[in-house]
């Protein structure tokens, strides 16, 4: 590409999310106007339904605030529709903000009111709200397999009905859900079969919208966790990436760019993994999402600690622990805001209802919640309180685990030099034998039988040192400490060695030459050529990667 446009696919990509931003935003306060002159409670309640579709769980305050006029504006709606649609944005909202079981009812009343008036749309949505309610209620429950798959029968309901309605997003959406479920339940297959299925939908159908790039992200996961096909995963999130900016999704790129880095990680591949990590960081800074933050940190700091980048993976921990605290606070204080939403909008029924009913029963319901606010507020002060605590103990605990780490490495790194350096004295040992005996050997030619001898008799004391089973036991036993596991995976893939096979492969895998390996073993240096030569044979590996196979052979 010519470097005048180098960039213009970045920029495109900038003005259109900020295209779309500016979209969001004007069509929130054009419907804030609609509300403000909507002449019937149906057709404010309505609109408000469409403000909350908008929020969703971006904005849990604002979610709040305009769920709570929906309900006072339809509370005597005689459209069943609309009144379905409020219990399930309901219980959207629920399902947000972890309230599970209250989720699970508002959707079960919505699933009621839809089924009443056959509305096979209402249905698939309201089954899915209510098979995530149960999917993500697992996570705080003891019975995380039968509440998993109770999901995991919703879902399929909602399959059914999306099915009739021919909605091949809606479709996609349950597909990705489906597999995230099994994926929980450690059930991979399925998992892996639920989100091929979606992918195949969606390319019979000619889709490619965003639900598409979320499932390709989500088998992606099944490849780094349980297949470690890394190569298949980085490519399914590379297309994911494509996906997203065809449909100017640019948050969910943090999540394919998070795991991408995860994937290089794990093949050693540290550069790129923090490339692609810093990448992921940069998209959560921008859109300002703490979530999001926290994991793009978390493979970031992840990728620096495995690279041994340790003074970089610290400040990065510093920095994410710093995000987890602010997030946390940013949750308590939508706790609050909702809480005291939920009391303002309790308050002005009280008020109204002061017309027909004593004061005193007003002041007591004002009394019961303002002790319900101090009571969450006690309990978030304890709550931030254990925080600290936990957050100064693993604080230690990483410090301490850095610090035996770092240990750890000087001391192989010791062992390893001190073993080298053994075999390189036995090396230079052997080499003198060797002439020596060879001296022996010339001196054999001029002396007489008795003194012949003696010469044959040191000669055979020089080969049984040089091949004495003392020497090559203890270093065999250091070499086994050095390296643990090592001969016995070699073994398991080639099959069984000689003594002798052993020993070369040991000397190689220290890295020796061939010549330092034909005075350790008290061969020529054809010998060793030869040696070599059966042992690849043996193994089925090229000549010139013999050595090198065996180096990196874990």
């Amino acid at each position: 590409m010519s470097p005048k446009f180098k960039y213009l696919p970045f920029i495109l990509i900038c003005v259109y999310g900020k295209a779309l931003s500016q979209n969001y935003e004007e069509k929130l306060d054009s419907l804030k106007r609609v509300v403000a002159v909507s002449e019937t409670n149906d057709a404010k309640g309505e609109t408000a339904l469409e403000i909350i579709r908008l929020y969703n769980r971006t904005h849990v305050d604002s979610t709040a605030l305009y769920l709570g006029k929906a309900k006072r504006w339809l509370e005597k709606t005689k459209n069943t529709e609309l009144k379905a649609r409020l219990y399930l944005f309901e219980a959207n909202h629920l399902q947000n903000t972890g309230r599970f079981e209250a989720s699970i009812e508002a959707n079960q009343k919505a699933i009621n009111l839809y089924d009443s008036i056959n509305d096979i749309q209402g249905l698939a949505s309201a089954y899915n709200s209510l098979g995530l309610s149960y999917k993500k209620n697992s996570g705080d429950n003891n019975e995380v397999e039968a509440f998993s798959i109770k999901g995991l029968e919703y879902e399929k309901k909602a399959l059914e009905y999306y099915l009739q309605s021919k909605d091949y997003d809606g479709l996609l959406r349950v597909y990705s859900n489906i597999g995230i479920i099994h994926r929980d339940l450690k059930q991979f297959k399925e998992a892996e079969e639920a989100y091929l299925k979606g992918i195949a939908l969606a390319k019979e159908k000619n889709y490619d919208g965003y639900s598409l790039g979320i499932l390709k992200a989500n088998l992606s996961q099944i490849y780094l966790d349980y297949y470690k096909k890394h190569e298949r995963a980085i490519e399914l999130l590379n297309e994911a990436i494509v996906n997203y900016k065809k449909n100017g999704v640019r948050t969910s790129m943090e999540h394919a760019y998070r795991n991408i880095s995860y994937n290089y990680t794990e093949l050693k591949e540290y550069d790129k993994a923090i490339f692609f990590a810093n990448k992921a960081v940069e998209i959560a800074n921008e859109v300002k999402d703490p979530h999001r933050q926290v994991n793009a940190y978390s493979s970031l700091h992840h990728a620096q600690k495995m690279a041994g980048l340790y003074k970089e993976s610290l400040e990065n921990l510093e920095l994410l622990n710093d995000i987890e605290d602010s997030l946390y606070s940013m949750e308590k204080t939508t706790m609050v805001a909702e809480m005291d939403a939920r009391f303002q909008a309790v308050k002005k029924d009280a008020e109204i209802q002061v017309l027909t009913k004593e004061n005193e029963l007003k002041k007591w319901r004002i009394w019961v919640l303002l002790f319900g606010i101090i009571s969450l507020a006690g309990l978030i002060y304890s709550l931030m309180l254990k925080r600290r605590k936990d957050k100064l103990l693993f604080e230690k605990e990483k410090a301490l685990e850095i610090e035996k780490r770092e240990k750890a490495e000087i001391e192989l790194e010791a062992k390893r030099k001190e073993l080298t350096a053994k075999v390189l004295q036995l090396a230079h040992k052997n080499e003198f034998l060797s002439s020596l005996d060879g001296e022996i050997a010339n001196l054999k030619n001029n002396v007489d039988s008795s003194v012949n001898k003696t010469t044959n008799r040191i000669s055979r004391m020089i080969k049984r040192d040089i091949d004495g089973d003392k020497q090559w036991k203890q270093f065999s036993e250091e070499f086994s400490s050095l390296h643990q596991g090592f001969i016995t995976a070699l073994s398991k893939k080639h099959g069984s060695f000689s003594k002798s096979e052993i020993r070369l492969i040991s000397l190689l895998k220290m890295n020796l030459s061939s010549k330092e390996i034909a005075d350790v073993l008290g061969i020529s240096s054809d010998g060793v050529k030869k040696a070599r030569y059966r042992l690849r044979k043996k193994m089925n590996i090229e000549e010139s990667e013999l050595q090198s196979y065996i180096l990196s052979f874990n």
